[in-house]
């Protein structure tokens, strides 16, 4: 539906469709990127983060999804690996000196991020 969808579309000739791991795939993108969008493996998040950081623009926006997993990340009794994955990518990225992040509570959790500013003194 995807190659249909896009064939048809007026942007076809800007679209190119990677099939495979999505880490092989991101290490042949060369950047910068203005938006990206990780919506995949959860027990991937934070492999495609660390690899797609240094390719993201100055001003660009990570866009990450599901990072409240259902209220499941603050629930202390799901062990599941998914669960344990976003809350290991979450307490990350809340930790990254290089960057900004906020969590949105729109539907399952959104969260964007962006490299870090320096402040008014350099």
């Amino acid at each position: 539906m995807a190659r249909r969808n896009f064939a048809a579309s007026p942007y076809a000739d800007r679209i190119e469709i990677k099939v495979g791991p999505a880490l092989e795939s991101i290490a042949t993108l060369d950047g910068p990127f203005d938006l990206v969008f990780i919506d995949a493996d959860k027990e991937g998040y934070l492999a495609y983060y660390e690899a797609l950081l240094p390719k993201l623009a100055p001003d660009g926006v990570i866009v990450v999804d599901n990072v409240l997993w259902s209220g499941q990340v603050i629930d202390d009794t799901d062990e599941s690996t998914s669960t344990q994955a976003l809350r290991e990518f979450n307490d990350h990225v809340a930790a990254d000196e290089r960057v900004e992040v906020v969590m949105l509570t729109v539907r399952d959790g959104v969260s964007l991020i962006r490299h870090r500013r320096a402040g008014p003194t350099g």
